[in-house]
């Protein structure tokens, strides 16, 4: 009788298994299609416009970079502003991937303690003591992981803003409102108008302070758009 239990109960995790992992599929390539789309977008107009190391666009992470850089040009041939906008985002990303890269290390402790806990029979005041530890270690790494989530969020749509403006002025407002709403669609618009610059402005003669990651290669653009 055990048998057959053990059996059916194999058999049921199996399923279960198979199943979640088919229905991770789809997810998945939504996922690395969403990714390819947005690092094609900025490679693409990053460089075209000029910027350093256009590449990065495609490291996770570390293209917060790209982006933070193509607002920052933005900003600086616009408004002549010397923003860092390139700096704070890559900052505020590795401390956000760190500080979830520890909170996993917690829990995955803490549920390694509770499965160990159980399964050595320990008693119930023995295994809250083991697992008081790791258990503060994930609650005190939420508040930081939440304020440095918002404060990343606020500088990003902030950075992305320059860029679509700096894209399409006209849809710049409804692209913006649809990333944050609908976060898939971001991709798409990075995408599609990766070839665009109606919101840059001609350039400017003989300019007197260029930042190299700032500047535009003229040998990159057609002879009928002379840019800074």
């Amino acid at each position: 009788m055990s048998f057959v239990f053990s059996n059916g109960l194999d058999d049921a995790l199996g399923a279960g298994l198979l199943s979640g992992i088919l229905s991770c599929i789809p997810t998945t390539l939504i996922g690395i299609a969403m990714y390819v789309l947005s690092a094609m977008g900025l490679y693409v107009i990053a460089k075209r416009r000029g910027l350093n190391h256009p590449w990065l666009a495609w490291i996770p992470v570390v293209s917060v970079w790209i982006l933070g850089s193509l607002s920052d040009q933005y900003r600086y041939v616009v408004r002549g502003e010397n923003k860092s906008k390139r700096k704070v985002l890559l900052t505020l990303n590795i401390i956000t991937a760190a500080l979830s890269v520890a909170m996993l290390v917690c829990a995955v402790v803490l549920a390694g303690k509770a499965i160990f806990g159980a399964v050595g029979g320990m008693n119930e005041e023995a295994m809250l003591r083991e697992l008081l530890g790791p258990l503060l270690g994930v609650v005190g790494m939420c508040l930081p992981i939440i304020g440095v989530a918002i404060a990343y969020a606020v500088i990003y749509y902030m950075a992305l803003y320059d860029v679509y403006k700096s894209l399409d002025p006209s849809n710049c407002v409804l692209f913006l409102v649809l990333s944050i709403v609908f976060n898939v669609t971001e991709p798409f618009f990075l995408f599609f108008n990766r070839n665009k610059d109606q919101g840059m402005p001609p350039r400017r003669p003989n300019p007197t302070y260029i930042p190299p990651e700032q500047t535009w290669q003229d040998s990159q653009q057609p002879e009928n758009k002379d840019y800074l």
